[in-house]
């Protein structure tokens, strides 16, 4: 019980932290057109891109990481119960934690933002 309630936490800990950072990430950028585009309405993205965000970029990787993600062997937290402390400590989850992932996110958004700002301005070389 105590392996599966440490690894859980740790897991649910990362699913928490990535679902937020892919949603502001997502967002932001649209957020950082929308100042380009007066707030018109226009999307940056290809409506197909959305859903292929969704599917890609939240199923796939997260049931991957659920399934075939272990810190260690059931063996080695049978001998040292130190490994415990994790989820006492909130070392895998915390206020501050959170506002690093999503500060890294809005980051993230204005680094694709600019990214993709540029390639719509630039013209084409002839």
């Amino acid at each position: 019980m105590f392996i599966h309630g440490r690894e859980a936490y740790r897991r649910n800990s990362m699913l928490i932290k990535y679902n937020f950072y892919k949603n502001v990430l997502y967002v932001m950028t649209q957020y950082y057109y929308g100042f380009w585009s007066a707030f018109s309405g226009e999307t940056l993205y290809d409506p197909i891109i959305y859903q292929l965000y969704n599917i890609t970029m939240t199923s796939l990787p997260i049931m991957y990481f659920a399934l075939f993600d272990f810190q260690f062997t059931k063996e080695v937290f049978l001998t040292d119960a130190l490994k415990y402390k994790l989820g006492m400590k909130g070392s895998e989850y915390s206020l501050w934690i959170f506002t690093g992932w999503f500060l890294l996110a809005m980051w993230h958004a204005i680094i694709i933002y600019m990214c993709c700002f540029w390639a719509i301005t630039t013209p084409y070389a002839s």
